[in-house]
Parts: C-alpha cells; sequence; structure tokens
C-alpha cells in the first residue's frame, strides 16, 4: 500500500511539475475622448461606459484624441473607425502615441470617417493609453458654438490578442505580442517550451505513469526475488 501511495504521489508530481501555464490574452475597450488621455482622467470625457462625447470647435485646434482601457495583459493592436456625427468637423491629419506605428487615414468616400490601424511592438498594460490624437477640419461656415459627437467602432473585433497563432502573416508569441518568424518559433514551436498546445499535458502524463509503472514494476520484481 505504501509503495502505491508513492507512486501515485510521484504522477501527481510531474503532472503539477510540467503541466503548461497559458498566459490569458490581452482584452480591455477602445475609446474617444474630448481631452488628453491620462490615468487620472474622467471618464465621462470618454465614449467608454456608452458615454456621449463632443468636440467644442476649437478652429485649428479641434481635436479627437483616441485610447484604449487595458484591463488584463498588454494590448499590441489597435485598429478601430472614427465616426464624426457633424459633416462641418472632417479630418485634417492624425498623429501617433510614441510607441505606436501604422496608418491613420481618412475614408476613400467619406471625410467624417477615419481609419486608425496601429501597432505597438512592446504593447500597453492595464491603464489607460492614448494611442493617436486626431487633428479636424472646421467648416469655416460652422458657428463657433457648434459641437460634433464621435463614436468609436472597433474594425478586428475585441482588444484580444492571440497567442502562438499566425495571424494575418504576423506572427504572435506566447505573450500576444507581435514578432518575427524566428521568435515566434522560439516561443511556440520550442518542444521544450510550456506553450506547444494541449498535446504537451497528455504527453508528460503518459510519461509519469510509463515512469510509475516502471518503477513499480522494479520494486516488485525485486520483492518477489527476495522472497
Amino acid at each position: 500500500m505504501k509503495k502505491r501511495n508513492l507512486v501515485l504521489s510521484f504522477i501527481l508530481l510531474l503532472c503539477v511539475m510540467f503541466y503548461p501555464s497559458v498566459a490569458s490574452a490581452a482584452s480591455g475597450a477602445v475609446f474617444g475622448s474630448s481631452v488628453v488621455i491620462s490615468d487620472s482622467m474622467e471618464l465621462s470625457n470618454t465614449t467608454l461606459n456608452g458615454n456621449t462625447v463632443r468636440i467644442d470647435n476649437n478652429g485649428s485646434n479641434t481635436r479627437v484624441y483616441l485610447g484604449v482601457q487595458v484591463t488584463d495583459g498588454t494590448v499590441t493592436e489597435y485598429n478601430v473607425t472614427l465616426r464624426l456625427g457633424n459633416s462641418n468637423f472632417t479630418f485634417n491629419r492624425g498623429s501617433r502615441s510614441s510607441g505606436w506605428t501604422g496608418t491613420i487615414t481618412q475614408d476613400e468616400t467619406d471625410p467624417t470617417i477615419v481609419h486608425v490601424n496601429l501597432t505597438n511592438a512592446s504593447g500597453v498594460g492595464v491603464g489607460l493609453h492614448q494611442v493617436a490624437t486626431i487633428t479636424l477640419n472646421v467648416d469655416e461656415n460652422a458657428d463657433s458654438t457648434e459641437t460634433c459627437s464621435i463614436s468609436i467602432d472597433q474594425e478586428n473585433g475585441s482588444t484580444e490578442n492571440p497567442t502562438c497563432e499566425i495571424v494575418d502573416g504576423k506572427y504572435y508569441d506566447d505573450n500576444g505580442v507581435e514578432v518575427t518568424k524566428e521568435e515566434y518559433e522560439a516561443a511556440c514551436l520550442n518542444p521544450e517550451n510550456p506553450q506547444t498546445g494541449s498535446f504537451l499535458p497528455y504527453a508528460v502524463i503518459l510519461g509519469g505513469v510509463i515512469v510509475a509503472l516502471g518503477i513499480y514494476m522494479f520494486t516488485k520484481k525485486n520483492k518477489i526475488y527476495h522472497i
């Protein structure tokens, strides 16, 4: 009985030691803001939580600030569509925040629609982060007190990033960060790496069972021999 318990304990130890811990993907929400984005800002100035945000007419300084609220993990991609609710307000130019690369472009048919497709190699963690600043043109005939409502649409679903996957020719490591092919293979295809898929735990358990059975049979054989 003691030897049987020893074998079971050995199997359990192997399972605990080698069972892979899977990194969770990033999650959060994209938003637009009427003011510069910071962790201490009032969320009422953003489109988060269903808030309505209106942009004041500040002439050549009329701006919309785009951001992401990360609640878990690390976000490396930002793909949204900004829609302006007043035709007197149209896209002028966009500038990316530090660390972000990619394109900010006006829609081909509608100047009140802006497409933002950016990536951040290092990613941003939990908190509120400014991603881009959109400067608007305001029609000269617009009243000085006129405002523009804004809305943000996510272009590619949620802010979650794939882990150990190849999506649209891009490689993502076990932390959901876009990497090179070589880095992807090292992180995800290395047999010693725990993020190699669901087959690994079964292989480890099977290996543990085989080793345990070997030990059990060896001790049983020795016991019979000494009788």
